[in-house]
């Protein structure tokens, strides 16, 4: 059980750091296009929504598929717990920087 926690924790604060790389790298290097509404909200494509937007699903998407398939395994598997990590840090996100 403690393992598990573990798993989830670190993975929560892997996560800083894979998020700090992406936004760096991908979001500002070649997937500029779908992040530059993000900066200048006069390119904003809808009132509520941004084409930035578009980054939720590149970690969520993941998050689920780890989350689905390692609740099928015996016992748990690490994989599920690496996905709950994911997940909660996607929803640590969210509320800092979308509700806050």
């Amino acid at each position: 059980m403690w393992v598990n926690i573990l798993i989830t924790l670190g993975t929560f604060v892997v996560m800083e750091g894979i998020t700090w790389l992406t936004h760096k790298y991908v979001m500002h290097g070649f997937l500029w296009k779908l992040h530059e509404d993000h900066h200048d909200h006069r390119k904003k494509i809808h009132p509520v929504f941004e084409k930035n937007d578009v980054f939720f699903l590149i970690f969520a998407i993941p998050s689920m598929i780890m989350i689905y398939t390692g609740s099928f395994y015996s016992n748990y598997s690490s994989l599920l717990f690496v996905g709950i990590g994911v997940a909660l840090y996607g929803l640590a996100y969210f509320l800092v920087h979308e509700v806050v």
